[in-house]
């Protein structure tokens, strides 16, 4: 809520400490700021604003305080910021909403943690007064910087154009507030602008509120992102499992789309996360591509040639998690993910990327899942955990009969027990090289083809298996973002 006046009305002793309560509870809440009628101080007496560079926008904090005593308001809040939310991603922007319960200042820690250049943070509330008849909208902005009063007078002039039957209060700078200034737009690190949409104690706001929030929405969305979505897209190409798409991508911002209608030809198992970015286009909807990510695409972007580049089919996510079988995986996206990752390891184990290709290509072991389990169990070589590097145990190998984990005499014959070990639950076949895995003849053969079935047998974490293929697709897209 923020105040239309400091002054509380003298007609009665009854409405007078109403008020004075009201104004009180405002100035506990710091969210809730009553406005002043004086005018604002001289920019001497301004807090200094921070240097700020130029950046485009790309992302977006909601914020709807809670309001417990006004149930009806707080649901239409609720519904208006989910409303703002879904205009702004089809827009192009990344979206954020503060959790339901968070008060002011708890709110303002949260989008701190998550802030980021390009960010602007909008709380969105309505006002109360004790006289019914005060109304209007108006968006608080902190004083002395031209371009977040240019962004709120924006904010206004759209959601009255779209909603004409609002009252405007205008754009106000945060010092013509009763405490002086506000704290959603100066403790936050990026841009901020505090909206209230009308008075929740006017009969007349509060009916406009309850019935037109699709309207106010796109009004709020019109005033963040003013040019329409045609004047901030260049068209791509995309590039599909090697074959140029007819159909074009965009470039929005940093994040390139393609047509959604491109996924039902695509090898994936496809299903729409919350998080992932739908804009329309020309009548045609487009997703944000990284978003396939998460169904088991590799993504990549090859700049001279302004293409957009996906595969699907290799690896399939099917085949992600199968012990046997070729790896995908190159000795050099191997090598450069450990020197980023850990650039003491090749020095400690210069010959280890060869020793993991090499060993798994004799028993027919995938070579990625044996590698990326040893960057699990060995915390990229840095050990400290269950063995020492002088063991040559990249795998956590207890020895028979007891619980210490093996020593090995050398590296090659360390991975080689690895290799075998894995081999040895996932497969029937017959070992091609003598056995050196210490447990061979106690493990149960062919039991787990599949990652997923190995971690019941090899770790207590019930997130073993998610964890090695999480670090499997983070490779795979390592290997495709350095060829693409």
């Amino acid at each position: 809520m923020i105040f239309e006046s400091s002054h509380c009305p003298d007609d009665s002793y009854v409405q007078n400490k109403f008020c004075q309560n009201t104004v009180a509870q405002a100035n506990v809440d710091r969210v809730i700021t009553p406005e002043r009628v004086t005018p604002a101080s001289p920019d001497s007496t301004r807090p200094k604003l921070p240097a700020q560079t130029t950046q485009a926008l790309r992302q977006v904090f909601l914020f709807t305080p809670s309001r417990a005593s006004n149930p009806e308001i707080q649901a239409a809040l609720v519904k208006l910021q989910n409303q703002v939310a879904a205009e702004l991603r089809s827009k192009g922007l990344m979206v954020q909403t503060v959790p339901n319960g968070l008060d002011s200042t708890s709110a303002i820690a949260w989008i701190n943690r998550r802030a980021s250049s390009g960010s602007l943070a909008l709380s969105i509330q309505t006002d109360a007064f004790l006289n019914p008849d005060a109304r209007g909208t108006a968006a608080f902005f902190r004083a002395g910087n031209p371009k977040l009063q240019q962004q709120a007078e924006s904010l206004i002039k759209q959601i009255l154009g779209d909603v004409p039957t609002l009252v405007n209060r205008g754009a106000r700078p945060d010092t013509e507030t009763a405490f002086g200034n506000l704290p959603f737009v100066r403790q936050l690190k990026i841009p901020a602008i505090a909206l209230s949409i009308g008075f929740s104690t006017s009969p007349q706001d509060r009916t406009i509120l309850l019935n037109r929030t699709q309207a106010i929405a796109q009004g709020i969305a019109k005033g963040i992102v003013p040019k329409p979505i045609e004047q901030r897209t260049t068209q791509i190409r995309i590039r599909v499992n090697g074959q140029l798409s007819e159909n074009q991508g965009l470039l929005l911002g940093r994040n390139a789309y393609l047509p959604i209608a491109l996924l039902n030809g695509l090898t994936i198992d496809f299903k729409r996360p919350r998080a992932a970015q739908l804009i329309t286009y020309r009548n045609m909807t487009y997703i944000r591509a990284i978003d396939l990510r998460g169904a088991g695409a590799v993504v990549g972007w090859n700049s001279p040639e302004r293409t957009l580049v996906v595969e699907t089919v290799l690896p399939n996510s099917n085949r992600i998690g199968r012990v046997m079988g070729r790896g995908y995986l190159s000795k050099a996206t191997l090598q450069a993910f450990l020197q980023q990752n850990n650039p003491q390891a090749l020095r400690a184990f210069p010959e280890i990327i060869d020793l993991y290709l090499e060993e798994a290509s004799i028993e027919g072991v995938n070579a990625d899942i044996a590698f990326t389990q040893a960057l699990l169990e060995t915390n990229f070589f840095r050990f400290g955990t269950t063995a020492q590097p002088d063991q040559n145990n990249f795998a956590a190998l207890k020895e028979v009969g007891v619980s210490e984990t093996a020593t090995f005499p050398n590296a090659r014959t360390g991975v080689r027990a690895h290799i075998q070990m894995l081999k040895t639950y996932a497969s029937i076949e017959p070992l091609a090289q003598e056995a050196v895995t210490p447990r061979f003849r106690f493990i149960a053969r062919g039991v787990a083809p599949q990652i997923e079935q190995l971690a019941a047998y090899y770790s207590a974490d019930p997130r073993y298996a998610k964890k090695i293929i999480g670090a499997l697709k983070q490779l795979y897209q390592y290997q495709f973002d350095r060829l693409s």
